[in-house]
């Protein structure tokens, strides 16, 4: 078995059917040099992804207990179609034997739950009196519910999609993706924006391209074969 067949067979023919395109360039290690490029788009997309969630949940909790006036705010609160969500995040706690409390739920919970905060159905209930306070640094003119609802439920689907380990090398509108995820951090604090700017490889892996990988990968065949 050849280097590029094992991998292959490590990959599956169902996962690697997804690099092979119809564009004239289907030979020898092109599509896996869009796998590798696949990981490390995905890799680089990372840390933009885990700073705005875990930015979004704190900021949404903080001000969604200092306006119910309590930490405990999910039972006043969330609609019945959440319900099941925290009702799913309290039995995993309870199966690892980790005392169910409000910072648990909050840090064991999901960026869905929290994109779903900007439903529809919870106008009136948040927003848009809350807007400000959630995304301060957002422009007036665009700062709605809606506005926040349809990107960062973009930015979900794609975040699913690299936590499922599916393609995102051929995704239109990949860089505007990204420019999303930084600008909507910077939207709730402009200093985490700062931060998470230090470590955001995406341009680069972006700019080198496919071309990059496959160049690894015949280097490394090259020297096996010597």
């Amino acid at each position: 078995m050849s280097f590029l067949q094992s991998l292959y067979w490590s990959i599956s023919a169902e996962r690697f059917n997804s690099y092979q395109i119809d564009d004239g360039k289907n030979i020898d290690s092109v599509p896996y040099g869009r796998y590798f490029w696949n990981i490390a788009l995905s890799e680089s997309l990372y840390p933009g992804l885990q700073t705005l969630e875990v930015t979004l949940r704190n900021r949404l909790h903080e001000v969604i207990s200092s306006k119910v006036g309590k930490e405990d705010w999910f039972d006043s609160v969330l609609n019945e179609q959440e319900v099941p969500i925290l009702d799913e995040i309290k039995a995993r706690l309870i199966g690892q034997k980790i005392p169910v409390s409000v910072g648990q739920l909050v840090a064991n919970s999901n960026l869905g739950l929290w994109v779903s905060l900007f439903n529809r159905r919870y106008e009136s209930v948040l927003w848009p009196q809350l807007l400000k306070e959630v995304v301060p640094i957002m422009p007036n003119n665009s700062r709605t519910r809606g506005n926040l609802s349809r990107r960062l439920n973009r930015i979900r689907r794609l975040r699913n999609r690299i936590f499922h380990h599916e393609p995102i090398w051929n995704r239109p509108n990949l860089v505007q993706r990204h420019d999303e995820i930084l600008e909507t951090i910077g939207w709730i604090n402009p200093d985490m924006l700062e931060a998470v700017r230090l470590f955001d490889s995406f341009p680069e892996v972006y700019q080198a391209g496919v071309g990059h990988y496959e160049a690894k990968l015949l280097e490394h065949l090259a020297a096996k074969e010597s």
